[in-house]
């Protein structure tokens, strides 16, 4: 390790490497289909016993498997396992840097046979069996449905009574199996709930977020699977609001929700498309959903037989030219993080804050006194990902929202968000127009911050700058800055989807000024 790296790791101090776990490095991820540029993946399903089609990776950046990774279909009989079907899924995902989600370990509707001739104390046996061997097996896949559907496809009896049955929580065989999953796989795989019928159904909703919060409480779940076949989102009875309701309800866990098995069954093209242009955008541009995943593309191998996207011809369905299109456009849509939603004693010269679009070349913001922005208070067009506002009105509610540009178009405004006034006018913003005139790296903002945060330096000259991020062991874990820039103040935006808790250092290096400063992530 270079001299460098050991200033780095001397600079995180006992207490808090008394805290940290292990830090295990989650492979990259190439987010370079349909969804590029996206932190947000759309995936799809394979089957690697009949091999995976060459035009995958021209589509979809996240791989399941539909019935390979199911318990019954690798174990036929007794500690006989055939995984050569969800070896080639998961080597695909690894060697192509798409997230890889095992589905799934429990499920009353798929399950070896020879578990009915077993005594409770030897199917639980064999359910520790088939647990660890396959998180031994797939160390490094992104996410695991350990059970799925609960609440409405029960195990069979000697199944559920061998993870100990209903229990005094109503639910103590889900938490067995939940419990077994976190000690055989992988702490960096996010461990799963997989349903359906819970944004088209409030009840069902309801029982589910019980179910969420009692898995949440011994720290067992990391993320929410929410099916959305076209019998829950087109014909389930709800609409669009009820969905994004019952959406909202399940992000109030806190989790992050993933929708994992979605799908518009329809013979006319039009309806399909019609439908996609309704729900999708929907699921997708929910701050809660954090990637859709859809269950089948190609006519003949999807579940429901209407569902497919890619004709027998190899033709695209209306449906899929409409993703295409749509998916290209939403690169331009920004992602606002400072002011939050709905916070109050603002100063009244806030620092706007949103992510940056890899398509744009600019944005515009608007800030208004409505949500509907009839009344514009301010309109500004900036190169940058951040505006330093002047002096607003004190105690006074603004709303604000974001669209990105380039030179052939115009993104959609974010959604907007609103923001209340306090009486205070913060000292010390820097005049971003002045060219600074020394080297400086400022402390990253928010900080402790979850998951992404802003960093701010200065160049007196024009130079060539490295800005890296380190784990505590010296490993560079992100690239923000490696190129030559102007004099002035420039402000990058580190996203840390992907890696674990802990504290991390930014480094910059601009000709013969080096400065390390150390930095928070707590998810």
């Amino acid at each position: 390790m270079s001299s460098d790296f050991g200033k780095i790791r001397k600079l995180a101090s006992a207490s808090f490497l008394s805290f940290l776990l292990v830090v295990f490095a989650f492979p990259g991820q190439s987010y370079s289909q349909l969804a590029l540029g996206r932190n947000k993946w759309v995936g799809n399903i394979v089957n690697g016993g009949s091999g995976i089609r060459s035009d995958f990776s021209t589509y979809w950046d996240q791989v399941t498997p539909e019935n390979d990774g199911k318990w019954g279909s690798v174990e036929s009989s007794a500690g006989v396992y055939n995984w050569t079907a969800l070896d080639n899924d998961y080597n695909y995902a690894i060697q192509n840097g798409f997230p890889f989600k095992e589905h799934n370990l429990i499920w009353g509707s798929q399950y070896p046979g020879f578990l009915t001739s077993l005594d409770s104390a030897q199917v639980y046996q064999e359910i520790v069996n088939w647990i660890k061997n396959c998180g031994e097996r797939y160390p490094q896949a992104a996410f695991c449905d350990v059970v799925n559907e609960p609440l409405h496809t029960p195990l069979p009896a000697i199944y559920k009574t061998a993870l100990g049955g209903n229990g005094k929580t109503g639910w103590d065989w889900v938490i067995s199996a939940f419990k077994l999953a976190r000690q055989y796989w992988s702490p960096n795989t996010k461990l799963l709930v997989n349903e359906y019928s819970v944004i088209n159904n409030s009840s069902s909703n309801a029982q589910y977020i019980q179910l969420i919060n009692l898995l949440k409480d011994s720290s067992l779940v990391d993320g929410i699977g929410v099916q959305a076949h076209t019998f829950e989102v087109a014909t389930g009875g709800a609409s669009l609001s009820a969905m994004k309701s019952n959406l909202d309800k399940l992000a109030a866990t806190g989790l992050p929700i993933y929708i994992s098995e979605f799908d518009i069954n329809d013979t006319n093209d039009t309806n399909q498309s019609n439908d996609y242009k309704s729900i999708f955008p929907m699921l997708y541009q929910d701050p809660g959903v954090k990637g859709i995943t859809l269950w089948g593309y190609v006519y003949g191998k999807t579940w429901e037989p209407y569902a497919y996207l890619v004709r027998s011809d190899g033709s695209e369905r209306p449906a899929l030219q409409w993703l295409r299109t749509y998916l290209a456009k939403y690169l331009l849509q920004p992602v606002m993080i400072s002011p939050p939603a709905d916070t109050s004693g603002i100063p009244r010269n806030p620092l706007m804050m949103w992510h940056s679009s890899i398509a744009a070349s600019s944005y515009r913001l608007q800030l208004g006194t409505d949500d509907l922005f009839s009344t514009v208070v301010l309109d500004s067009t900036v190169s940058d990902t951040l505006l330093q506002l002047p002096a607003l009105d004190a105690n006074t509610k603004y709303y604000w929202h974001v669209a990105a540009l380039n030179a052939s178009d115009t993104g959609d405004y974010s959604a907007p968000l609103s923001f209340t006034t306090g009486n205070v006018i913060a000292t010390g913003v820097r005049e971003l127009e002045e060219t600074p005139a020394r080297f400086e790296l400022q402390q990253n903002y928010p900080n402790p911050f979850n998951p992404t945060t802003v960093i701010s330096y200065q160049l007196p000259v024009k130079g060539f700058v490295t800005l890296r991020v380190y784990n505590v062991l010296g490993k560079v874990v992100a690239t923000l800055a490696d190129v030559r820039q102007n004099a002035g103040t420039h402000n990058v935006t580190f996203d840390a989807t992907g890696l674990p808790s802990g504290v991390y250092f930014y480094r910059l290096q601009a000709g013969s000024y080096n400065k390390t400063m150390k930095l928070m992530l707590l998810k």
